[in-house]
């Protein structure tokens, strides 16, 4: 059925009985408008006033800040802290050779490699301990986080410069290469390590106009701009009755980040403390979260005050940053991991554990830990079964394991997990024990475990099982999802991983169950915006046209996040509204269209974001306009794969043929093992008539990814056409075995068997 934007809106019936809107989600067109227009709440009376500023009256925080990583996050050449050495040391690592030298007392790194020759002045240093990072300007404004850092000697590695990606080939126009877009301070790093920050990219001449308030992370970057808190303050100066002076709210900051009075306290045979009172909101962690999580930007330039999924888009437990059952993986850093703790469910906050000022903990070791937990129980060694002063018998080693980032700096997973090596056996995870007992097998901590703790975890059912089982294709995976999604008591980030996994376990018509349906559907319904974004994500295997018009709605949420999630997903809807119907299209979805449009706007440096550009520009039938954003995103990352393979079906689609071979092959030979440029170039060879050039490279990119389920079809299909149908059923019996649940793997194994059987 052809999709129909006018059945969409006036035909189909809506999502269904157990479907309530949220009151609250119910925004006039004007007020939503208006939103879009003026962002965040506005801080036209508000500006900096600079961290100096505040010591005259908080003497003792400023103190403590400025012996703090925030005071120290940037910082320009000949600041004390500057201490990277730059006395002719040279590293070489990959074809990259970089001399560190002074011209003139000012630090500059020498770089050769296959562009050349060149010397580069250090405008800041960047970071503090355990090491520190240089920036180069490599164009006008545009700064680059060089990959050699200097190790202090306070981490994981002794004093001394050192390659950040030691086994990463990084060719001129590579994302890893020091020029290339995954080191550019501007879009990676200026947010986190500056105050007041707006990236100002100028898509038109292709420069960055970055700016800062203050140099390093000071205080407006938390508590917002100062100078109406400046200007009370100075009022009331020499006025004795302080009963009679106006108190602005929030003292004339944008945001007050106190929780109030509130104690920890653990009652006569409790184990655990409580708070008392509770928690009366999170605004302290989503500041905190708005550097220290994974996550995308939606506005340029923010100020405290709102929460995190007005401004960012955080991260959920995606494959590649997490395991699957939510342990760190990649660089992920504290705020996705904390969302699924018990802690962050009993309120525990970012403060109550680090000074704000300093970032240190209040008290070092299990001391911490023992603020809260019975000492008796839990510090000792019938619980750690590890002698006191020795690996594992600290709550960290067990409940907070570690991972290296940055070759040195290693960082603790603040999911404050229990050790579950039964799950490393069931579905790979990483576990604290085998961590120091790397000699041991899983099976052997298991034991262990289950030993110790008769009547803890081990082989219950874990939420991680279920998201294993759908990434691995595993037979089960309806059952554990359903099994997990069961759980009231599941964190909202984990509940909002598993929904967008649906949109993998749904891809083939026969997994698309009804019953899993009225799963997203329900939580479409959730008061947290992070499980809303997960069911819209959940959804989008599905047909918008098929869910009915109450989908719609949801281009009115208001959480921004949410908004450009369903604008991302009904862009067609909005974008092919017929105009010859009766029904006028409502303007919420132009409005929800821009708002998402501005998002990648802000963004047009990245490749990313200019493909979702020109993908809106196919859908509003702009040819000619997508064609000039997939080629402006090759200029940004010449080797960034799906910018080369959208162009050339763009021009395959037009007719231009020899275009389009020649936009796969030039990228063919920047990236040669990207399978999804040989896959798309056999499709196009064997488009074009030149069948066993096409079928050799869809054969290379099987080879290059044999874990492609993709792939691997389309290779068995060519093999059956090629009159070799023998080869194709063993490698769809291959492939059956290991995609089990797949229809179209099964569907042609039929196929081809009866075929041979003639």
């Amino acid at each position: 059925m052809r999709f129909s934007a006018a059945d969409l809106y006036t035909n189909f019936p809506t999502l269904g009985p157990d479907y309530r809107y949220p009151e609250f989600m119910n925004l006039g067109i004007t007020s939503l408008f208006l939103m879009i227009l003026l962002g965040q709440p506005s801080a036209e009376n508000l500006h900096h006033v600079g961290s100096d500023t505040c010591i005259a009256c908080h003497g003792d925080e400023h103190s403590s800040w400025k012996s703090s990583h925030h005071a120290s996050a940037m910082l320009l050449p000949g600041d004390p802290a500057a201490i990277a050495s730059f006395d002719g040391q040279e590293l070489s690592s990959n074809g990259l050779l970089s001399r560190f030298i002074k011209i003139d007392g000012t630090p500059h790194v020498e770089v050769e490699d296959s562009k050349g020759k060149s010397r580069y002045p250090v405008k800041y240093f960047f970071g503090l301990d355990p090491c520190q990072q240089v920036l180069l300007e490599e164009s006008p404004g545009k700064l680059q986080a060089y990959p050699v850092a200097w190790s202090t000697g306070k981490g994981e590695k002794s004093q001394g410069w050192y390659s950040l990606f030691p086994r990463e080939q990084t060719p001129v126009g590579d994302p890893l290469h020091w020029t290339g877009s995954l080191n550019n301070w501007n879009h990676m790093c200026a947010d986190c390590h500056s105050t007041g920050v707006s990236k100002n990219f100028d898509a038109m001449s292709g420069t960055f106009k970055t700016t800062y308030e203050e140099i390093d992370v000071a205080c407006e970057a938390c508590h917002g701009p100062g100078s109406q808190h400046l200007e009370w303050a100075q009022s009331t100066r020499g006025q004795q009755n302080s009963e009679e002076l106006k108190v602005p709210a929030n003292y004339g900051f944008p945001i007050s980040l106190s929780t109030g009075a509130h104690q920890w306290i653990r009652k006569e045979g409790e184990k655990v403390a409580s708070r008392e009172p509770s928690l009366p909101h999170q605004l302290e962690q989503e500041t905190c979260a708005r550097c220290h999580s994974r996550r995308t930007a939606l506005i340029d330039g923010s100020f405290p005050g709102e929460i995190l999924s007005q401004t960012h888009r955080l991260s959920l437990l995606d494959e590649g940053l997490y395991h699957s059952d939510g342990q760190i993986l990649d660089e992920v850093y504290v705020y996705g991991s904390f969302l699924q703790s018990r802690m962050h469910q009993k309120g525990v906050s970012c403060t109550d554990c680090h000074d704000p000022h300093s970032g240190n903990l209040y008290l070092e070791g299990n001391a911490l830990c023992i603020g809260c937990h019975e000492p008796a129980r839990y510090d000792s060694y019938s619980h750690t079964h590890h002698v006191s002063g020795t690996p594992g018998s600290k709550c960290t080693d067990c409940h907070m394991t570690s991972r290296i980032y940055m070759g040195t700096d290693r960082r603790h997973d603040h999911s404050f997990r229990i050790p579950r090596p039964d799950l490393t056996e069931s579905i790979g995870t990483p576990n604290a024990c085998n961590d120091c007992h790397n000699d041991e097998t899983a099976n052997w901590a298991d034991l262990k475990i289950r030993e110790w703790f008769p009547n803890g975890q081990s082989g219950q059912f874990h939420w991680g099982q279920a998201i294993h089982a759908v990434r691995n294709d595993k037979k089960n995976a309806s059952s554990l999802m359903s099994l997990a999604m069961d759980d009231t008591q599941l964190p909202a980030i984990v509940r909002a991983t598993l929904l967008s996994e649906y949109s993998r376990l749904r891809q083939e018509p026969e997994a698309r169950s009804q019953e899993d349906l009225q799963r997203i559907i329900r939580n479409l319904n959730s008061t947290d915006p992070l499980i809303r974004r997960g069911a819209l994500i959940g959804l989008q295997t599905d047909r918008p046209y098929d869910l009915g018009s109450s989908i719609l709605q949801f281009l009115e949420d208001p959480n921004r996040s949410v908004r450009l999630t369903a604008a991302q997903y009904l862009a067609e809807v909005i974008l092919q509204w017929p105009k010859s119907i009766d029904s006028p299209k409502p303007p919420t979805l132009d409005i929800a269209l821009q708002e998402y449009r501005h998002s990648q706007e802000i963004h047009a440096d990245r490749a990313e974001a200019l493909i979702n550009l020109a993908q809106l520009s196919e859908l509003d039938r702009n040819l000619d306009r997508a064609e000039i954003l997939y080629r402006q995103a090759l200029k940004r990352e010449p080797h960034f794969g799906p910018a080369s393979v959208n162009l050339a079906d763009l021009l395959a689609r037009a007719g231009k043929f020899k275009e389009a071979k020649e936009a796969l092959e030039t990228a063919i030979a920047k990236v040669p093992n990207d399978p999804g440029l040989y896959h798309a170039y056999g499709l196009l060879l064997i488009r074009t008539d030149r069948r066993e050039e096409g079928f050799r490279a869809i054969e290379k990119a099987q080879i290059l990814a044999p874990g492609s389920l993709r792939y691997t079809y389309v290779y068995a299909i060519a093999l059956h056409d090629f009159g070799r149908t023998p080869e194709a059923i063993r490698v769809l019996e291959t492939a059956a075995k290991k995609w089990p649940s797949s229809s179209l793997i099964r569907q042609a194994l039929i196929e081809y068997r009866q075929f041979n059987e003639k």
